[in-house]
C-alpha cells in the first residue's frame, strides 16, 4: 500500500530525486511572502513581513526601532586575516573561495563572486592578456579588454593585429565565431549534412526554408541569407527566458497523503527544506550555513575519513543541537566543497548561550581518532550565520595535543588543531557527555561502533565501521561483499559512498598503488627518458605533466626525480592523464619529452631527448626592442619564432608562459599556455621533513606523492639520518653507485669490488673464528697460551 503519493510530476521524470532536481532547477518567484518571525519588527502592512536576508543589509526595514540594523556595526568593525578575504558584509572567508565558482558564491552577499553567462569568454582576465584565453581575446574580432594606454595610445585586443589573424590554432573549429565571416570555423564538420563546395557555410535559406550553400563572401555582409540571421553575427539579438512556477509549499515539497484509500481520504502536507518551517513552509529557520573544504597531505591520498560536523552551545551539558555526518576520500573528494545546513534545536534559539561549530575527524577502517576544529559563531545577531573554511587534516605523525586546563572528569583534554587561541575541549569516554564529562547516558550504537556523544533528542550519537551504516549503525551494507560488479581489481578496495557524494556508482575503489580507474583496472603509464651525451644532467630534475582541458586552463602536475650519476636515463610512472612531458634540469632548462593529442592509458613511452628538444627563452629569439615591448603588443609576436627556426624550434618560454610550436595548415604557430617557473611546493606548509630539507609534492592542491629533498650529508624518508660523522662509510661513498633492484653482475666496478672486498673479508674472519675455536679446544693451550 502507497501511503504518499506526488500530484505535480511529469510523467517521464524516472526518479524522485529527478522529480526534485526538475523542482529546484526552475527560477521561483512566489506571490506569497515567506518571512523572519524571530525578530520583532514592523515592516508595515499586512502580508508585508521581514525577510532573513533583509538583517544587516544597509537598510533600515524595522519602522519601529530599526532592530534589523541594531548590531551590524560589529560586522563593519570584523577583520580578516591575511589569508581571507573579506565580503562586502564584513564575513570572512578563505581567499582561495574568491572568484573560485561564479554559479555558487561563498559570501552570504554573494560579493566573492560575479554572476556571468556560462562563456569561456568569461574566464578570462580582462585587463591582461593571457594565452589561456587566447583564443578568444587576442585578434579576433571583438574588443573585449579593458583598454590600456601604452606610450600614449590606447592598446586593447584588437590593435596592431598584422601578426596575428583570427583564423589561427586556437580559433580554429573552437564553435565560436572569432572571424566575422567565420572562416575559422568553416569545412570543419567531417560529416557534413550538405554536400558544399570548400569556402562555403551550410545553413537555412531565409528564402527557401531548405539547406543551402553560402559563399563564404556572403558571410556578414549586411544582408540576411540564413534563416535566424545566422549568417549575420552582428545582428543577431539574443533573449533569454526565466519560467515561474506556482507552489503551494514556496520552496517545499508537496506530498499527497493517504488517509483512507478506501474511501478516498487524503490531505496534503509540506515536505520543508532545512530552510523554512511551517505547514506551507512559509516561515525562515534560524539557521547554520556551512560550506567546508578539506587538504590532506599525500601520505592520506588513500585513507577515508569520517567528519562529524557538531552544532554545540556552552552549557554544561555541551548540546548537540544537530550534526552532519561526511565520508571523505583525499582521492576522491580533493577540491570538493562539503554544504550543511546546521540547525538549532529550539525555536528560536536560546540567545543566553554562545554557539559554535565542532568538527571530529576519524580514520574510516580502525576509527582512530585524528583530531578536531572549532568554529566559533561571532555574530548571534544574525538569522542566517555563514562560515566558509578551509581546513587541514591532521598528518599521521602528529600526536594528538594533551592539555591540563580543562578538569575533564570522565575523559581528557585535547587541544582543537590548528586554532591559534590555544582552544581546549574534554573528549569524553564511552557513555559520559557534558562539559566536563560528568553526564551519564547509555550508549545505544552497535558493539563495534563508536558513541561519541548524546544528542539534544537523547540518541547516541554513533560513528559506523566501513561495513555499516543507520543512525545506531545496525544495518550492514553488503554492497561490497556481495556485488560482482563492485569488484576492486588489482588488490583495490572498495568502499560504499554516502549520500553526500553525487555520482551514478555507489562504491569507490580505492586503488593500490601503480593502479586506477573506476575498479582499478588501469596500470600507470610507464616513461623511459634517456639523455643525449651532449646535455649536462643534474641528478635533481623536475618532470611537469600537462594535461589538456577543453574550454578550461590546462592542469599541470611536476614529481621530482632523482638520477644516479652514472646512469642517463630514468623510469618514471604515472597515473594521471596528460598530453605534455617536459623535463626541468638545473637553471631552468626545459626540455620537451612527449607531445601527444589524445592521451592512452598503461602505455609504454620510451624517448630520447636531444639538444634540440630544449626550450628556449624569448631573449634567445626577440630582439631587445620586442622583449622591452609590453606584454600586450610583444604576445602578438610569438608566432614568429616559429616560423623562423621551423622546424628545429620545438618549444620556447616567457616569464609566465610555455610555448609550443605546432603546424597549422601550412605555417608553424605557437600554442602556449600559463606555466608558473617559481611553483612552490611546501606540503602546504606542513612539511614533517628534518634538517633542513625542502617538502616536494607533485601538485599544489591534490597531491598524490610527496618527497623530502635532502641537503648534503642527510639522507632517508625524512631526511632524519646524518652521514656528517662516517665520511669514510660505505654508505657515504657507495650510496650514489647502487643500483636498485639490479643484480650484482650489474652493478658498477666500484660496488662490485667493494662487494667482492666484503665477502673476501666475511669469509676470511669465519675461518680465522672456527681455526681460533679449534685451537683453544686443547687445554694445554688454554693454560699456557700460544
Amino acid at each position: 500500500m502507497c501511503q504518499y503519493s506526488i500530484d505535480d510530476y511529469d510523467p517521464h521524470q524516472s526518479s524522485l530525486n529527478e522529480i526534485i532536481y526538475q523542482l529546484y532547477s526552475h527560477t521561483y518567484k512566489s506571490t506569497i511572502f515567506t518571512c523572519y518571525v524571530h525578530l520583532q519588527c514592523n515592516r508595515g502592512p499586512v502580508p508585508s513581513c521581514l525577510d532573513w536576508s533583509e538583517i544587516c543589509d544597509g537598510k533600515i526595514d524595522c519602522i519601529d526601532g530599526g532592530r534589523d540594523e541594531e548590531y551590524c556595526w560589529q560586522l563593519e568593525i570584523n577583520e580578516c586575516g591575511n589569508d581571507e578575504y573579506r565580503c562586502s558584509n564584513g564575513q570572512c572567508i578563505p581567499y582561495v573561495f574568491f572568484h573560485d565558482d561564479s554559479l555558487v558564491p561563498d559570501c552570504l552577499d554573494g560579493s566573492d563572486e560575479v554572476p556571468m553567462y556560462y562563456d569561456k569568454r568569461g574566464n578570462c582576465d580582462k585587463s591582461e592578456p593571457t594565452f589561456a584565453c587566447e583564443d578568444i581575446t587576442i585578434c579576433d574580432g571583438f574588443t573585449e579588454l579593458i583598454p590600456v594606454t601604452i606610450d600614449g595610445r590606447n592598446e586593447t585586443d584588437e590593435t596592431d593585429c598584422e601578426q596575428w589573424q583570427c583564423n589561427n590554432t586556437y580559433t580554429r573549429c573552437d564553435g565560436y565565431w572569432n572571424c566575422l565571416n567565420e572562416a575559422d570555423e568553416i569545412d570543419c564538420d567531417s560529416l557534413p549534412l550538405l554536400d558544399c563546395p570548400l569556402h562555403h557555410h551550410i545553413c537555412v535559406s531565409s528564402e527557401t526554408g531548405r539547406l543551402a550553400c553560402l559563399p563564404i563572401e556572403k558571410a556578414n555582409d549586411g544582408k540576411i541569407d540564413c534563416l535566424g540571421a545566422t549568417d549575420e553575427p552582428n545582428l543577431i539579438l539574443r533573449y533569454s527566458f526565466n519560467r515561474q512556477t506556482k507552489q503551494r509549499c514556496h520552496r517545499g515539497f508537496d506530498l499527497r497523503v493517504w488517509l483512507d484509500k478506501d474511501n478516498n481520504l487524503t490531505t496534503t502536507t509540506c515536505l520543508c527544506p532545512p530552510s523554512f518551517y511551517g505547514d506551507m513552509c512559509q516561515y525562515q529557520n534560524q539557521r547554520i550555513s556551512l560550506t567546508m573544504q578539506y587538504r590532506a597531505l599525500s601520505d592520506a591520498w588513500r585513507t577515508p575519513f569520517v567528519l562529524v560536523v557538531m552544532l554545540i552551545d556552552d552549557s554544561n551539558e555541551r548540546t548537540i543541537h544537530s550534526h552532519e555526518q561526511f565520508t571523505y576520500l583525499p582521492m576522491r573528494d580533493c577540491q570538493i566543497k562539503f554544504n550543511a545546513y546546521l540547525l538549532y534545536s529550539t525555536r528560536p534559539k536560546n540567545h543566553s548561550r554562545n554557539y559554535s561549530v565542532h568538527i571530529d575527524i576519524y580514520e574510516k577502517f580502525s576509527l582512530a581518532y585524528r583530531g578536531s576544529w572549532l568554529l566559533p559563531l561571532k555574530f548571534p545577531f544574525l538569522s542566517v550565520h555563514r562560515l566558509a573554511v578551509q581546513l587541514d587534516i591532521p598528518r599521521s605523525l602528529d600526536s594528538i595535543q594533551n592539555c591540563s586546563d580543562q578538569q575533564c572528569v570522565h575523559g581528557h583534554c585535547v587541544r582543537y588543531s590548528h586554532n591559534q587561541d590555544g582552544s581546549t575541549f574534554c573528549q569524553c569516554n564511552q557513555e559520559w557527555s557534558g562539559r566536563y564529562c560528568t553526564i551519564p547516558h547509555t550508549c545505544i550504537c552497535s558493539f563495534d561502533s563508536l558513541c561519541i556523544g548524546i544528542l539534544a533528542n537523547n540518541r547516541s550519537l554513533c560513528i559506523c565501521p566501513i561495513n555499516r551504516f543507520g543512525p545506531r549503525c545496525l544495518l550492514e551494507n553488503t554492497l561490497c561483499e556481495l556485488d560482482q560488479n563492485t569488484r576492486c581489481l588489482n588488490g583495490g578496495q572498495c568502499i560504499p559512498n554516502d549520500e553526500h557524494i553525487v555520482s551514478e556508482r555507489k562504491f569507490t575503489c580505492i586503488c593500490s598503488k601503480g593502479f586506477s580507474g573506476d575498479r582499478c583496472e588501469i596500470a600507470d603509464s610507464k616513461i623511459i627518458v634517456s639523455f643525449d651525451k651532449d646535455i649536462p644532467i643534474s641528478q635533481a630534475m623536475l618532470v611537469h605533466f600537462i594535461q589538456v582541458i577543453d574550454n578550461a586552463s590546462p592542469e599541470r602536475a611536476t614529481t621530482f626525480k632523482t638520477i644516479p650519476i652514472h646512469q642517463n636515463s630514468i623510469i618514471i610512472y604515472w597515473s594521471r592523464p596528460f598530453h605534455l612531458v617536459f623535463v626541468e634540469l638545473f637553471n631552468k632548462n626545459y626540455y620537451l619529452v612527449v607531445i601527444q593529442r589524445t592521451f592512452y592509458p598503461s602505455t609504454t613511452i620510451i624517448r630520447k631527448i636531444n639538444s634540440s628538444d630544449r626550450c628556449e627563452h624569448i631573449n634567445e629569439l626577440f630582439n631587445e626592442t620586442i622583449i622591452k615591448l609590453h606584454l600586450l603588443r610583444r604576445i602578438k609576436y610569438y608566432h614568429i619564432p616559429c616560423q623562423r627556426h621551423s622546424p628545429k624550434l620545438s618549444c620556447f618560454y616567457d616569464d609566465i608562459h610555455l610555448c609550443l610550436c605546432n603546424n597549422h595548415g601550412s605555417h608553424r604557430v605557437a600554442n602556449c599556455f600559463e606555466f608558473d617557473h617559481h611553483m612552490k611546493s611546501d606540503c602546504l606548509g606542513r612539511s614533517g621533513c628534518e634538517n633542513g630539507a625542502q617538502c616536494f609534492q607533485d601538485s599544489s592542491t591534490c597531491a598524490q606523492t610527496s618527497i623530502c629533498v635532502c641537503p648534503a650529508c642527510f639522507y632517508g624518508v625524512r631526511c632524519q639520518f646524518s652521514t656528517s660523522g662516517f665520511g669514510l662509510s660505505l654508505d657515504a661513498i657507495l650510496g650514489y653507485h647502487i643500483l636498485p633492484h639490479h643484480s650484482i653482475l650489474h652493478q658498477p666496478y666500484p660496488v662490485q669490488i667493494s662487494a667482492a672486498l666484503t665477502v673476501i673479508t666475511v669469509i676470511t674472519g669465519l675461518i680465522n673464528g672456527v681455526l681460533t675455536l679449534i685451537t683453544f679446544r686443547s687445554k694445554k693451550l688454554r693454560e699456557a697460551g700460544c
